[in-house]
């Protein structure tokens, strides 16, 4: 026997994410949402879970399992416009972005969630917070072209090049980025109208 087969908890939690999977996928988001809430009170269970991490037999795949729940969350919430649940679910999965980062493997959906998170703060006027994360970021992840995209709209922004940053919607590095960049062309259009 495995060990995640000796553990119900998480046989339980696999299972529950695997039908979350299967709903998102039909893009049935109200049903999404109440897997999802039945999956974090799951995840209350775990013990390596942050802020503790205490040490179990299956710490690395309770972090892992974890991380790849909050991460749907945040996509979900972009899929249903939801900018506050994107907020909360956002920072329940950084500390398993940066406190866990040598416990389990990089995700390969880190840097479009941190580039969602980057454009969220540029569409909320948010800047300084933008750099603040921006600086906690390594030199490699800012060559990802999910962040470089964030950055390069920050910048057209702050130079008042509002024709590059509509443009830029063409060369979304992901289509969840769309939502992000509608939004943003709706800041640009009252900023211009404010300024006429």
């Amino acid at each position: 026997k495995t060990i995640e087969a000796m553990d119900p908890q998480l046989t339980e939690v696999s299972q529950q994410f695997e039908r979350f999977k299967a709903v998102f996928a039909r893009k049935d988001y109200n049903t999404c949402s109440d897997l999802l809430s039945q999956l974090k009170v799951l995840l209350t269970k775990f013990t390596s879970l942050p802020p503790l991490f205490e040490n179990s037999p299956n710490a690395a795949k309770e972090l892992t399992i974890a991380r790849d729940i909050y991460e749907h969350a945040v996509v979900l919430s972009v899929k249903t416009e939801d900018q506050d649940a994107f907020e909360r679910d956002f920072f329940q999965l950084k500390p398993y972005y940066v406190d866990a980062r040598n416990r389990i493997p990089q995700s390969p959906q880190e840097n479009l969630i941190l580039g969602l998170n980057l454009l969220r703060l540029l569409v909320q006027n948010r800047i300084a917070e933008f750099h603040t994360e921006l600086e906690l970021l390594s030199s490699a992840t800012l060559e990802d072209p999910c962040i470089k995209h964030a950055v390069e709209l920050e910048q057209s922004f702050m130079e008042g090049a509002y024709n590059r940053v509509l443009s830029a919607r063409q060369t979304a590095p992901d289509a969840t980025y769309v939502y992000f960049m509608d939004l943003l062309a709706k800041t640009i259009r009252d900023e211009i109208a404010g300024c006429s």
